[in-house]
């Protein structure tokens, strides 16, 4: 994307403040009793980085920014590494930070608070594939139609199977 102008952000504003609400939550209320989700929930926390921190390179790398460009403006589809995954590694990332969150707490505001950060989240989704569409034009259409929006399982079988089909 040459510039930020236009480009959607309200939406993810609201979901990164949700987001922090959890963290802080969990920071200042008791941990649930049910040991599983705390479990489950560190699980997601252990994951979330794994995608929302390699955009970053990947974007700066593969994107062909323009000069003086923040990292998401690239004027190229990245369609590698977790972007091969998943349309919005970031807000999968982020999501499974305020889930796992609210998953450790398993308090009432937890689970709200990450219900609307992953609400938020989908709707940028939305916001931005709409942009990224007049952006990028039918480029992002057709890695709209071959990698998932936030399905990471889907998306990952579905990247293996692309692989082993062209090492044969």
């Amino acid at each position: 994307m040459s510039s930020e102008e236009n480009r959607p952000q309200a939406l993810w504003w609201v979901a990164a403040i949700a987001t922090v609400g959890t963290l802080v939550a969990d920071l200042v209320v008791e941990r649930g009793a049910n040991s599983g989700l705390r479990i489950a929930g560190m699980i997601l926390l252990f994951l979330a980085p794994l995608f929302f921190v390699p955009p970053f390179f990947l974007l700066m790398k593969h994107g062909r920014i323009e000069a003086g460009q923040s990292y998401s403006c690239t004027t190229k589809v990245v369609d590698r590494g977790v972007y091969g995954v998943v349309r919005h590694p970031q807000y999968v990332g982020y999501a499974l930070l305020a889930i796992g969150f609210a998953m450790r707490t398993q308090h009432i505001i937890s689970w709200a608070l990450a219900m609307l950060a992953v609400a938020f989240f989908y709707l940028q989704a939305l916001a931005e594939e709409r942009f990224c569409v007049r952006q990028l034009g039918a480029e992002y259409a057709a890695y709209m139609k071959q990698v998932p929006r936030f399905n990471f399982v889907g998306g990952f079988i579905r990247s293996l199977l692309e692989k082993t089909r062209r090492s044969r």
